[in-house]
């Protein structure tokens, strides 16, 4: 009897687990991923915060999702030289070679074909510039222990004598400590972006890149007033107290009489490149640039009467006629390909492009064509694809931009792209953590000053960097 109920029993409980696994199940299937999402929500939860150069900030930056961090890439390598007896250092001088520097320094042949061997594994001899430097590093006989090259403050190359490897040696990049600085900068307009950058306290490589993050919102060659505002957050990097370069713009806000734009910087995961996002998680750059040109004055819109200049006809206008002066990068605004490159009649060196969906992009008046260009070859968005002229019938140099779409003619100002992306789900949380890192900053002060200072050490260029 008591067997029996043991057995009665033991089916009573393995029924009420063959039915809570039915409940769960369902339950799971009603919730889709529920239990992944919430690991992925618990791994967002910061371990640990960063330290502030502004103690009275509320909100200190944190290590977060879609931020690369820098610090520590590998452990540093051996130094190439600390077994040398005796340095010899030397530096490239003008039209000179890397064989010639080292002959100059009196190294022997042998060491200096070991040199060349091993570094050009690494290097492009060719691309030497007056001022890289070397230090070579020898043993009590005069035979090599290692080397290291040094073609600007964040690139350096080693050799290291290495009896386990191969070829005797072994070549890599080596480290670099520098210090980042995370600068907060505002400023008010009165004539133009680049002259209140300027008088802000800033470099003309972080206004074009302040430009080219809101280059498919706004116009800032044509839809700026007087009065309107911009705050900034972006890298600064230093190399023994010595500034050597612009980092990735961290955060940047323009506000205008006409709209009020907000960018923030994010690497969704598993992409190689970031990119700028709003507050709604919609990204930035659309698929067509709003100009092919960083800066010009629109001289003539588009029209379909217009007084041509020269011939003093009136007919048609259908593109814009950007003027710049000659020698002006023309940037592809969209991703296509080169369906033709060479002269056009009055339209002078013409370059036009084709884009999905059935559009097409037209470049005329160029003075030269850029690099590669030629029909067949596919562009990238932003790729220079020639220089402004006044190729063709033209009164001076500009650029003649036009865009058909399904074989019509369209004013390239007066059409609104979608954007590239949008963030959602677990995605736009992770982003929405940059966010709250960073905006609290951006809309706190008015004059130049860093905010966050860092120690890094790199063996490659930084992410975002401007230079």
């Amino acid at each position: 009897m008591g067997h029996i109920k043991t057995i009665a029993r033991a089916v009573a409980a393995l029924a009420l687990a063959a039915a809570f696994m039915v409940i769960s199940f369902y339950f799971f299937d009603m919730f889709g991923d529920f239990g992944r999402n919430m690991k992925e929500a618990l791994s967002l939860i910061p371990e640990e915060t960063a330290a502030v150069a502004q103690p009275s900030a509320s909100l200190a930056p944190e290590k977060t999702a879609g931020h690369r961090d820098d610090t520590s890439i590998r452990d540093d390598p051996p130094d190439p030289l600390e077994d040398a007896c005796r340095v010899v250092k030397g530096s490239i001088r003008q039209g000179e070679t890397f064989s010639h520097a080292l002959r100059r320094a009196r190294l022997n042949r042998s060491v200096s074909k070991t040199l060349i061997r091993a570094l050009s594994t690494v290097l492009d001899f060719r691309r030497c510039r007056p001022g890289d430097s070397f230090a070579v590093g020898l043993d009590g006989s005069g035979g090599l222990v290692g080397c290291t090259y040094q073609k600007g403050p964040l690139e350096i190359y080693c050799m290291r004598q290495d009896a386990s490897s191969p070829r005797g040696y072994r070549v890599y990049r080596g480290n670099v400590e520098v210090e980042c600085r995370v600068m907060r900068l505002s400023g008010n307009i009165e004539t133009s972006l680049f002259s209140a950058f300027s008088k802000a306290g800033t470099g003309r490589k972080i206004t074009a890149a302040f430009c080219d993050i809101f280059s498919s919102r706004i116009d800032f060659n044509t839809e700026i007033q007087p009065g309107d505002e911009f705050d900034i957050l972006y890298e600064e990097y230093f190399k023994d107290g010595e500034f050597i370069g612009y980092g990735k713009i961290l955060a940047a806000h323009y506000k205008g009489q006409l709209l009020d734009l907000e960018a923030y910087y994010y690497r969704p995961e598993g992409a190689e490149v970031g990119a700028y996002f709003d507050p709604e998680g919609i990204e930035l750059g659309t698929s067509f640039l709003r100009s092919p040109l960083p800066v010009y004055r629109l001289t003539s819109p588009f029209s379909k009467r217009r007084l041509h200049p020269i011939l003093k006809i009136y007919r048609p206008h259908y593109g814009v006629d950007l003027a710049a002066p000659v020698g002006t990068p023309v940037m592809a605004v969209a991703d296509g390909r080169v369906i033709f490159a060479g002269w056009r009649g009055e339209f002078g060196r013409t370059v036009i492009l084709s884009h999905p969906g059935g559009i097409q992009t037209y470049y005329g008046h160029l003075y030269r064509f850029g690099r590669g260009i030629r029909r067949g070859v596919r562009v990238a968005q932003k790729q220079i694809i020639g220089y402004v002229g006044a190729s063709g019938l033209a009164t001076g140099p500009h650029l003649d931009y036009r865009i058909k779409i399904k074989g019509r003619f369209r004013n390239p100002f007066g059409i609104r792209f979608s954007p590239r992306s949008r963030l959602e789900g677990m995605e736009y949380r992770r982003f929405m953590q940059v966010y709250r890192r960073w905006a609290p900053f951006l809309h706190n002060g008015s004059k130049k000053e860093a905010i966050f200072v860092e120690t890094k050490r790199l063996n490659d260029l930084p992410e975002g960097w401007i230079g």
